[in-house]
């Protein structure tokens, strides 16, 4: 991913997750927080529980893979990744799946919050 499409910076993080705004299946957590960025900005992490850090390491590439296709479809809005250690057994078509209901969950949620908000 490009470097404007990344969260690095702690304190951003630490923004997100302190919200508290998150979905949560058995491989994935989902921090996320509108902004003012014109494009979605990721942050991906994954617990030393999970294993080496070859596998740590494939695992957040394989979770860039999935999110990439979502990078024009979410603007404004930050996302912080949690990867579990259950994902290391499921395959790319199960953790796709598992993203993109997260995702639609995640559109549900925001668009509550803007008709509560007129």
């Amino acid at each position: 991913m490009k470097k404007k499409y990344r969260i690095k910076k702690n304190h951003e993080i630490a923004s997100i997750v302190n919200i508290r705004k998150k979905v949560v299946n058995k491989n994935y957590i989902i921090y996320f927080k509108k902004t003012e960025n014109q494009v979605a900005r990721f942050a991906f992490s994954v617990s030393k529980k999970y294993g080496k850090a070859v596998e740590r390491n494939k695992a957040k590439r394989i979770a860039r893979s999935i999110f990439r296709k979502y990078l024009n479809v979410y603007h404004n809005i930050d996302f912080v990744v949690i990867i579990k250690p259950s994902s290391k057994k499921a395959n790319y078509d199960e953790l796709k799946n598992e993203v993109e209901f997260l995702l639609d969950l995640i559109n549900k949620k925001n668009s509550k919050e803007e008709k509560s908000e007129i």
